[in-house]
């Protein structure tokens, strides 16, 4: 073999292995296939594992200390944050930005992941503020689909805490109903001041009811058989005592209080 020929082959090999060796533009769900064949685990727990064992917080690493602005592209919304935000609280951005992944960085310096971004924005928000989220209306109730969104999210970027509280539903416990009801005395005890976090109703109701008539006709008497004396009986004499139907307005007022344990937001 001539010293031409040798050498074209030793570059056409040298271009194979570069060839081979440059990087992909990843997905999330592409991330642990780039991981060295080595490190690459064989199940999804080991994958878990290997996370939690590489991206403990070491406060020497620069990557957990660095203030350093990120820029994520995630689906169609733009973010901008920190390493520290971003590496101190998800597995997944510890490793992709520790360099351990051949994550590519698009041209414009960002981060491109292929996730919904309106939901990625919860994610960040407490990455940010480490405050559990309660998503709810004092209408609607609870947001269920935005927790199951949330919590899809937290189980892939690693986000322990968060994924905790929305599996096991924590926020339930957070927003409590107290309810009261009572009669009103009258249409003029109706109406009152409450606050922000009580809703105060009324309901109405018309009743008939059988009223007692004195045979005397003393106003003071109508209604009350026994504050009838000798004189009213004998006004009476054999006849039955008389009723006569009136119409009575009945009020029932109930209230409804929210009550926010908003100190379990902020974990332990």
């Amino acid at each position: 073999m001539s010293e031409t020929d040798a050498s074209e082959d030793s570059q056409i090999s040298h271009e194979r292995v570069l060839s081979s060796e440059a990087p992909q533009s990843p997905g999330p769900s592409q991330s642990r296939n780039l991981l060295h064949p080595e490190e690459r685990p064989d199940s999804e727990e080991d994958f878990r594992h290997n996370e939690s064992l590489s991206t403990s917080a070491d406060p020497s690493s620069a990557v957990f200390r660095s203030n350093q602005q990120v820029t994520l592209q995630v689906g169609e919304r733009r973010f901008t944050t920190t390493k520290e935000t971003l590496a101190c609280g998800s597995h997944y951005f510890a490793r992709m930005l520790s360099g351990r992944w051949p994550y590519e960085v698009q041209e414009d310096g960002s981060y491109f992941i292929d996730a919904d971004g309106v939901i990625f924005e919860h994610l960040l928000r407490y990455l940010r503020h480490g405050v559990l989220p309660v998503y709810y209306d004092s209408v609607k109730g609870h947001d269920f689909g935005l927790y199951v969104a949330l919590l899809e999210q937290a189980r892939f970027f690693g986000v322990d805490a968060l994924e905790k509280w929305l599996n096991n539903k924590t926020y339930l416990k957070v927003v409590k109903m107290e309810h009261h009801a009572w009669l009103v005395d009258s249409i003029n005890s109706v109406g009152q001041t409450v606050g922000g976090d009580v809703e105060l109703e009324y309901h109405t109701s018309w009743i008939t009811k059988r009223v007692y008539v004195c045979p005397r006709g003393i106003p003071v008497h109508r209604g009350n058989p026994d504050a009838c004396g000798r004189a009213c009986k004998n006004a009476q004499g054999d006849a039955d005592d008389e009723y006569v139907k009136e119409h009575e307005l009945k009020i029932v007022a109930i209230q409804k209080k929210t009550v926010f344990m908003q100190e379990m937001c902020f974990g332990e």
